[in-house]
């Protein structure tokens, strides 16, 4: 460790890996299972147009009263609220300023390349969603149902069937056009926001 680094911040890689031990391990059939999920799942809840305090939504990471984990111990349960509202407040402060960094996972396919996989970014938003009924408000509907459009997608069942009957084509322009739709979903509701172009820059990705 050199002397300018602060050994009470966590490194980002070092903040996926132990949020995903912890998902992984202490999560059932209904609860957010990865990272890729948590952030979307996390961006919905900062797309709200009332700000929630973390009580509202932080037992809704692992579903169902019955799903809470048994932790094995109370410095288990501090890190991990310690980590998910780092990973929170980041989320945050890249809505607050207009730009959107998804945390989506990345896989290899045939040949050895790699593939961005969006899936479970937009089944945690819609998770999020569904919490704090966003895109129920009718006299928005139209408006919703177009910025909603991509991440319904890729985030539900429905959505999955669609896709099967998608070229390639279509379904890189529905992917491209999730971040854009979120960022004028986060900005509809929040017009203090001044969205920046994001076309220069690359989304986080998990390996």
């Amino acid at each position: 460790m050199s002397d300018n680094e602060d050994p009470n911040v966590i490194s980002e890689e070092a903040l996926y890996e132990r949020l995903d031990h912890y998902l992984s391990t202490l999560g059932t059939d209904r609860s957010i299972l990865c990272v890729s999920e948590l952030d979307g799942f996390l961006t919905a809840i900062g797309c709200s147009e009332q700000e929630l305090a973390p009580d509202f939504w932080l037992s809704a990471i692992w579903g169902a009263d019955e799903d809470q984990p048994a932790w094995a111990s109370s410095e288990e349960e501090d890190e991990f609220l310690s980590l998910v509202l780092i990973m929170y407040m980041e989320t945050m402060n890249t809505i607050v300023h207009g730009d959107l960094y998804p945390v989506y996972l990345e896989q290899e396919v045939d040949g050895g390349e790699s593939q961005i996989v969006v899936e479970e970014w937009c089944v945690g938003f819609m998770r999020g969603s569904r919490l704090i009924g966003l895109g129920l408000d009718e006299t928005n509907r139209d408006f919703y149902d177009d910025v909603l459009a991509s991440v319904r997608l890729f985030g539900t069942e429905a959505g999955w069937v669609k896709l099967e009957g998608m070229v390639d084509e279509e379904i890189q322009f529905w992917q491209d056009n999730i971040e854009p739709s979120i960022l004028r979903l986060a900005q509809f509701n929040h017009p203090e926001i001044q969205t920046i172009s994001t076309e220069d820059e690359k989304s986080h990705t998990l390996h």
